[in-house]
Protein backbone atom coordinates (compact mmCIF):
# COMPACT_ATOMS: atom_id res chain seq x y z
CA UNK A 1 0.00 0.00 0.00
CA UNK A 2 1.22 3.47 -0.85
CA UNK A 3 1.41 6.72 1.05
CA UNK A 4 -1.68 7.96 2.90
CA UNK A 5 -2.94 11.34 1.70
CA UNK A 6 -5.81 13.42 3.03
CA UNK A 7 -8.23 14.72 0.41
CA UNK A 8 -10.66 17.58 0.63
CA UNK A 9 -14.27 17.38 -0.57
CA UNK A 10 -13.47 19.15 -3.82
CA UNK A 11 -11.07 16.38 -4.92
CA UNK A 12 -13.86 13.79 -4.89
CA UNK A 13 -16.42 16.16 -6.42
CA UNK A 14 -14.02 17.18 -9.18
CA UNK A 15 -13.03 13.56 -9.90
CA UNK A 16 -16.69 12.62 -10.29
CA UNK A 17 -17.16 15.65 -12.53
CA UNK A 18 -14.27 14.75 -14.84
CA UNK A 19 -11.17 16.55 -13.56
CA UNK A 20 -8.21 14.64 -14.98
CA UNK A 21 -5.86 15.16 -12.03
CA UNK A 22 -8.53 14.39 -9.44
CA UNK A 23 -9.50 11.25 -11.35
CA UNK A 24 -5.84 10.17 -11.32
CA UNK A 25 -5.76 10.54 -7.54
CA UNK A 26 -8.88 8.39 -7.06
CA UNK A 27 -7.63 5.82 -9.57
CA UNK A 28 -4.32 5.60 -7.69
CA UNK A 29 -6.32 4.95 -4.52
CA UNK A 30 -8.37 2.25 -6.25
CA UNK A 31 -5.15 0.65 -7.53
CA UNK A 32 -3.56 0.74 -4.07
CA UNK A 33 -0.79 3.16 -5.05
CA UNK A 34 -1.97 5.68 -2.44
CA UNK A 35 -4.42 5.40 0.43
CA UNK A 36 -6.92 8.23 0.65
CA UNK A 37 -8.08 9.52 3.99
CA UNK A 38 -11.05 11.81 4.53
CA UNK A 39 -12.82 13.00 7.65
CA UNK A 40 -16.41 12.34 8.60
CA UNK A 41 -16.97 16.03 7.83
CA UNK A 42 -15.59 15.69 4.31
CA UNK A 43 -17.82 12.68 3.62
CA UNK A 44 -20.90 14.50 4.93
CA UNK A 45 -20.09 17.61 2.87
CA UNK A 46 -19.41 15.51 -0.24
CA UNK A 47 -22.74 13.70 -0.06
CA UNK A 48 -24.61 16.96 0.61
CA UNK A 49 -22.86 18.70 -2.31
CA UNK A 50 -23.48 15.84 -4.72
CA UNK A 51 -27.16 15.64 -3.77
CA UNK A 52 -27.65 19.30 -4.66
CA UNK A 53 -25.18 19.83 -7.53
CA UNK A 54 -24.70 16.43 -9.19
CA UNK A 55 -27.18 13.82 -7.95
CA UNK A 56 -26.42 11.60 -10.95
CA UNK A 57 -22.94 10.91 -9.46
CA UNK A 58 -24.18 9.50 -6.13
CA UNK A 59 -24.31 5.90 -7.42
CA UNK A 60 -20.72 6.19 -8.67
CA UNK A 61 -19.61 7.52 -5.29
CA UNK A 62 -21.40 4.68 -3.52
CA UNK A 63 -19.65 2.16 -5.78
CA UNK A 64 -16.23 3.77 -5.18
CA UNK A 65 -16.76 3.75 -1.41
CA UNK A 66 -17.77 0.09 -1.51
CA UNK A 67 -14.91 -1.08 -3.76
CA UNK A 68 -12.13 0.78 -1.98
CA UNK A 69 -13.25 2.78 1.04
CA UNK A 70 -11.02 5.60 2.19
CA UNK A 71 -9.75 5.76 5.74
CA UNK A 72 -12.24 7.95 7.60
CA UNK A 73 -10.95 10.07 10.46
CA UNK A 74 -13.18 11.57 13.08
CA UNK A 75 -14.79 14.95 12.59
CA UNK A 76 -13.19 17.72 14.65
CA UNK A 77 -15.93 19.66 16.39
CA UNK A 78 -14.07 21.99 18.73
CA UNK A 79 -11.43 24.16 17.11
CA UNK A 80 -8.94 25.73 19.55
CA UNK A 81 -8.55 29.48 19.07
CA UNK A 82 -4.79 29.12 18.64
CA UNK A 83 -5.40 27.51 15.22
CA UNK A 84 -7.72 30.18 13.77
CA UNK A 85 -4.93 31.68 11.64
CA UNK A 86 -4.23 28.40 9.80
CA UNK A 87 -7.25 28.22 7.48
CA UNK A 88 -10.65 29.66 6.65
CA UNK A 89 -13.27 28.81 9.26
CA UNK A 90 -15.06 26.10 7.28
CA UNK A 91 -11.78 24.42 6.35
CA UNK A 92 -10.20 24.45 9.79
CA UNK A 93 -12.01 21.37 11.18
CA UNK A 94 -10.96 19.42 8.07
CA UNK A 95 -7.34 20.52 8.46
CA UNK A 96 -7.34 19.58 12.14
CA UNK A 97 -8.80 16.16 11.30
CA UNK A 98 -5.90 15.63 8.89
CA UNK A 99 -3.44 16.76 11.56
CA UNK A 100 -4.93 14.47 14.22
CA UNK A 101 -4.71 11.58 11.75
CA UNK A 102 -1.00 12.22 11.22
CA UNK A 103 -0.98 12.67 7.43
CA UNK A 104 1.81 14.63 5.76
CA UNK A 105 0.01 15.53 2.51
CA UNK A 106 -3.34 17.31 2.21
CA UNK A 107 -4.71 17.64 -1.32
CA UNK A 108 -7.24 20.37 -2.07
CA UNK A 109 -8.36 22.44 -5.00
CA UNK A 110 -8.65 25.46 -2.70
CA UNK A 111 -5.12 26.02 -1.42
CA UNK A 112 -5.84 29.75 -1.07
CA UNK A 113 -8.03 28.92 1.94
CA UNK A 114 -5.02 27.58 3.86
CA UNK A 115 -1.93 29.26 5.35
CA UNK A 116 0.38 26.75 3.66
CA UNK A 117 3.71 27.91 5.10
CA UNK A 118 2.43 28.08 8.67
CA UNK A 119 0.67 24.70 8.42
CA UNK A 120 3.81 23.03 7.12
CA UNK A 121 5.90 24.63 9.87
CA UNK A 122 3.43 23.89 12.70
CA UNK A 123 2.07 20.47 11.63
CA UNK A 124 4.47 19.22 8.95
CA UNK A 125 1.57 18.92 6.48
CA UNK A 126 2.11 19.92 2.86
CA UNK A 127 -1.01 21.54 1.37
CA UNK A 128 -0.96 20.83 -2.38
CA UNK A 129 -3.18 21.04 -5.44
CA UNK A 130 -4.33 17.97 -7.37
CA UNK A 131 -1.84 18.81 -10.13
CA UNK A 132 0.99 18.98 -7.60
CA UNK A 133 -0.15 15.68 -6.08
CA UNK A 134 -0.10 13.96 -9.46
CA UNK A 135 3.42 15.26 -10.10
CA UNK A 136 4.78 14.59 -6.59
CA UNK A 137 3.33 11.06 -6.39
CA UNK A 138 4.01 10.17 -10.05
CA UNK A 139 0.38 9.40 -10.76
Amino acid sequence: MGLTIFTDTNIWFSALYGSDNCEKILKAHLAGRVKIMISEGVLTELIRTLKTKAPHTLKTLEKLLRISPPIISRKVVNVPRKYLNLADGKDLPILLAAHEAGVKIFVTGNIKDFNQALIEKKFGIKIITPKQAVQLLNL
